[in-house]
């Protein structure tokens, strides 16, 4: 296996896991890449579900409006202010969380 496609555990997602100004990862909205992770979840926890591809799990987050796209909302404001946020690829999405 090689690296690019190895399994990661937590840990080593959470050593990836950094935070971000909002202008940094700014194109992976306009490529409609960016996923915001809600405050409830460990963003960690949703990248390895997506790395595992557990359908199941991501299905019933996004039912729950727990994992959604970036909307406009999110991007006008986040422009505005270039708050932080928490961000990890789970290839091919970015994810992001907003600090609180």
């Amino acid at each position: 296996m090689t690296e690019n496609t190895a399994i990661k555990d937590y840990q080593e997602l959470k050593g990836e896991c950094a935070p971000v100004f909002y202008k940094e990862i700014e194109k992976f909205f306009a490529k409609g890449m960016l996923v915001l992770v809600a405050d409830e979840l460990d963003i960690i926890d949703v990248a390895l579900a997506i790395q595992a591809d557990n359908n199941e799990i991501m299905q019933k987050w996004i039912a729950q409006e727990l994992v959604v796209r970036v909307h406009d909302e999110h991007a006008i404001k986040w422009s505005k202010t270039n708050e932080p946020l928490m961000a990890i690829t789970a290839v091919p999405w970015v994810l992001v969380q907003e600090i609180s």
